[in-house]
C-alpha cells in the first residue's frame, strides 16, 4: 500500500500528518517542500507535472486541505490521467459562527464540489466540519476525530509558572483564536495566565505582559506546560478539532472551551464549555474555579484515552485505507 501525503505542515495538519507517516510510512509532497515549483506561470506548469508524477506512484493520493492553490487544480490533471490512484481529502478546515465562517466555510464547499466525482472518501475531523459539507458529499463523509499519543501527553511533575490557579493557553497567536479576549477575562477575575505560542498578535500580546501575564512565545517542550497550569483555555472562534485541547486533557487539564468541532457536550465532565466574549469566558474562568479540578482532570485522562487515543485514529485510517483498495466504501 503505497500513500503519499500533500499537505501544508502548519497547526492541527502538522501533528495529524506526523502521527500518520510515523505510522503508515507515507510519502510526504508538501508545498513547503516544493515552494519552488509553484512560483509563476512556469512554477504552476512545473507544479502540476510533479503532483501528477507523485499520483503515479502511489496507490492512495491522500490530501490534506488547506494546502496550496494548485490543490484546486487537481481535479483537472487527475482527469486527464490514465492511469489514477485513489483520492481521499481530509479537511482541518477550522468552522466556527458568524463572519469568521464565512471564508472557510465557502471554501470547504468548493473543495467538494470539485472533488465529489472523483474522491473516494471526504474525511473531516470534527462535527461542525461535517455539517458545513454533507449537503454536498452526500454518504460520502466520515468523521475521524483527532488523536493523541496518550504515552507522551500525560501528567508529571515540572515546576509551575504561578504558585496559585493558572490558567494555560498554547497555540497560535492569531486574532480568531482570541487570545485577547482570554487574557481581558483573565484580568477580570484576578487569575495567573500563561501564553505560549507565535503569530501575527505576539508582539501586541507581548506588551501586555506583568507581573500575572507572562508570554513565553515559541516552546519546546507542550508535556512540561500543560503539567504547570491548572487548567487549559481554548476560546477560538474558529476551530476544527484542536489537538491542544486533548493534548491538555491527555496531561490531566480541566479545560475551558469554546469551540471544539461540534463535540462540546462531551467535554463537559472535563471543564466548562464557554462562548466567546470576555463576558462568557469570564463567568466560565468563575466557574470552573469552584469545581472539583482533580476531579475534572481525570475525566479528561480517561475521556482521552477512550475516544481520542492515537491508536483509534490509526485503526480507522487503515480500515479506511484497505475499503477503498477494495472497492468497497467505508
Amino acid at each position: 500500500m503505497r500513500i503519499t501525503y500533500y499537505a501544508k505542515l502548519r497547526g492541527g495538519a502538522r501533528t495529524h500528518i506526523q502521527y500518520l507517516m510515523n505510522h503508515f510510512k507515507a510519502k510526504l509532497l508538501t508545498s513547503e517542500a516544493a515552494v519552488d515549483f509553484y512560483d509563476g506561470t512556469y512554477g504552476i506548469s512545473l507544479g502540476t507535472k510533479l503532483i501528477q508524477r507523485e499520483m503515479l506512484n502511489c496507490d492512495i493520493f491522500h490530501i490534506h486541505h488547506a494546502t496550496h492553490s494548485l490543490e484546486l487544480l487537481i481535479p483537472y490533471i487527475f482527469k486527464k490521467m490514465k492511469k489514477k490512484p485513489i483520492l481521499i481529502n481530509t479537511f482541518h478546515t477550522p468552522v466556527g459562527e458568524g463572519g469568521f465562517s464565512v471564508i472557510p466555510n465557502t471554501y470547504m464547499k468548493l473543495i467538494v464540489k470539485l472533488y465529489k466525482d472523483i474522491s473516494s472518501k471526504f474525511i473531516v475531523v470534527g462535527e461542525k466540519q461535517k455539517k458545513v459539507i454533507e449537503d454536498i458529499a452526500k454518504d460520502n463523509i466520515i468523521v475521524i476525530n483527532n488523536g493523541v499519543d496518550i504515552k507522551k501527553f500525560k501528567k508529571k511533575k515540572t515546576k509551575r509558572f504561578f504558585k496559585d490557579f493558572t490558567v494555560g493557553y498554547l497555540g497560535r497567536l492569531h486574532i480568531e483564536k482570541n487570545v485577547l479576549s482570554l487574557i481581558k477575562a483573565c484580568k477580570k477575575s484576578g487569575v495567573n495566565l500563561v501564553v505560549a505560542g507565535t503569530g501575527t498578535q505576539y508582539e501586541k500580546i507581548k506588551k501586555l505582559e506583568n507581573e500575572k501575564l507572562k508570554v513565553l512565545g515559541f516552546i519546546e517542550d507542550q508535556v512540561e506546560f500543560y503539567n504547570s497550569i491548572d487548567v487549559f483555555a481554548s476560546v477560538s472562534r474558529l476551530e476544527g478539532h484542536p489537538y491542544t485541547v486533548l493534548e491538555a486533557m491527555s496531561c490531566g487539564n480541566p479545560v475551558i472551551v469554546s469551540n471544539f468541532g461540534g463535540e462540546e457536550k462531551i467535554l463537559e465532565r472535563c471543564g466548562v464549555v464557554c462562548g466567546t466574549r470576555t463576558k462568557e469566558i469570564e463567568r466560565a474562568i468563575e466557574e470552573i474555579k469552584n469545581k472539583d479540578l482533580e476531579k475534572l482532570g481525570r475525566n479528561a485522562r480517561k475521556l482521552v484515552e477512550k475516544k481520542y487515543n492515537i491508536d483509534i485514529q490509526i485503526k480507522k485510517h487503515r480500515e479506511l485505507y484497505k475499503s477503498v483498495l477494495n472497492g468497497k466504501h467505508a
